[in-house]
């Protein structure tokens, strides 16, 4: 049961980071947060304001994970659903590795707000991963 509670999570996490994508390229509709569009990927940049010139560089590097993240879904659903271990890393890995690189975009203040998103959306995952959602 766990397992399949940390492979729905996974899976939703995958989800949330391809759907930034899109949703970052388009301006906010009136009254939407910024960081409110997206799964963990619209988490992770709630309260910071993004340039023109750092919106298209998040762009670029969510385009460069979708991909794999899809490949990896892909994989997972064809052997039924739940990934199993070493799928569930490599989607980490991934994840991992995307916010590095969007948060070296950013600006220190920036980077420090993104930071304490991270620490949330940790705190959130492993209250899931614990049965406490």
């Amino acid at each position: 049961m766990k397992a399949i509670r940390i492979a729905t999570l996974v899976a939703a996490l995958c989800v949330g980071m391809t759907t930034v994508a899109a949703a970052q390229s388009t301006e906010p509709q009136q009254g939407q947060g910024e960081g409110r569009r997206g799964g963990m990927g619209g988490w992770l940049l709630k309260d910071i304001t993004l340039t023109d010139a750092q919106k298209a560089q998040v762009k670029t590097i969510r385009d460069k994970y979708v991909p794999q993240q899809m490949e990896l879904r892909k994989q997972a659903q064809a052997v039924g659903g739940a990934p199993d271990e070493a799928t569930r890393t490599k989607m980490m890995d991934l994840q991992t590795k995307q916010a590095a690189e969007i948060r070296a975009v950013l600006t220190v203040d920036q980077q420090a707000q993104f930071d304490k998103n991270l620490a949330e959306v940790k705190e959130r995952m492993a209250a899931r991963k614990n049965g406490s959602s």
